[in-house]
Formats: structure tokens, C-alpha cells, sequence
């Protein structure tokens, strides 16, 4: 049985019995050594500067920036559905910037002909213009933060990112198990 097998069986989550800390493992606890504190402080770290970035480029929020660049991705028209699943946010986060990007004439939204719950998001001429002024700035940071890795760690960087978000959502669907 490998490493990942065992850590996933013995992984105390959900109902089962709670176990506390001793004394001396609360005192030896160091956040700073665990995976989920580093990704979290590096996703937070990254998020103030995909943001501040674009605020200052497009009078955009991260979140307005990352729904049109993914609305792209997907070939300037998608569902929200499908948006909120690629960019891993929640559908009301769509929503919301959804409007906010309508409002900015970035997007235009309209109700599917066969399912009228759905919303149908299309890429606007203005808003493919300001995809255009971001994707510079985008890949000059993308440049300098894979500069500072070598292209066998950056290659293990996203096998290992890989790893751990497969791992992390098997998890999640445990813990909501109850498991």
C-alpha cells in the first residue's frame, strides 16, 4: 500500500471520533511546515498581485479579469455553469461578476433558447479589446514567476500541483461523506 493509500485511510475527517492534540504536539505545531498553510498563503500572496495588477492595468478586479479570461478560453461564449466550473469559483461569484462585467459592456448575457435558468455569456468587442491590453501584463508575471524556476522544477511544480488538488478533492467529497 502506498504513502497517499494509507494517509487517505487513516485521515481522521467528518464523524468519526475526534482526537486532540497533546500539550507538547500543540507546542511543536509549526502552520508554516504544512502543505495546505503554504498554498494558501501563496494563492493569497498571488491573488494581491493578479489583483492590484489588473485594478491598476483595467479598473478590473482578479475575479472580473479571471471570468474573461476563462470566457475566452472557452471561446468568448459559455454558460455560467461552465465558467464557474473552469474557473473554480461558486455560482454566485459568476453571478455577481457576471453583472459587473455586463454593467462595464465587457460581456453580454441572455437566457438560453432551451433552458431559460441558464445564462449564456458572450464576449463583448470591448471586452476581447481588454482581454487584449491584459494578456501582456499577464504573461510579463507569469514570465518572471516561472524565471525563478528551472523548467525540470516547474515541471514538478505542476505534477505536484496536480497531485495535490486530486488528493484534496478526494478529501473533500470524504469529509462531506462523513467519512
Amino acid at each position: 500500500m502506498a504513502n497517499n493509500d494509507i494517509a487517505r485511510k487513516t485521515l481522521p475527517t467528518g464523524r468519526q471520533k475526534r482526537k486532540r492534540a497533546t500539550a507538547a504536539q500543540v507546542d511543536a505545531h509549526r502552520p508554516e511546515t504544512l502543505i495546505t498553510y503554504r498554498v494558501s498563503v501563496l494563492a493569497q500572496v498571488l491573488s494581491r498581485l493578479v489583483d492590484a495588477s489588473v485594478r491598476a492595468n483595467l479598473d478590473l478586479t482578479s475575479r472580473q479579469w479571471r471570468v474573461l479570461v476563462v470566457l475566452s478560453r472557452l471561446g468568448g461564449t459559455s454558460s455560467s455553469g461552465a465558467i464557474a466550473r473552469t474557473a473554480s469559483f461558486d455560482h454566485s461569484q459568476v453571478s455577481r461578476v457576471t453583472m459587473e462585467l455586463s454593467d462595464k459592456g465587457l460581456l453580454k448575457m441572455s437566457s438560453d433558447p432551451e433552458d431559460r435558468r441558464k445564462q449564456i455569456l458572450t464576449l463583448t468587442p470591448e471586452g476581447t479589446e481588454l482581454l487584449r491590453q491584459g494578456l501582456p501584463h499577464s504573461m510579463e508575471r507569469e514570465e518572471r514567476l516561472r524565471g525563478r524556476l528551472t523548467e525540470s522544477e516547474y515541471a514538478s511544480f505542476i505534477k505536484v500541483i496536480g497531485l495535490l488538488e486530486d488528493e484534496a478533492d478526494k478529501l473533500l467529497e470524504d469529509v462531506r461523506k462523513g467519512e
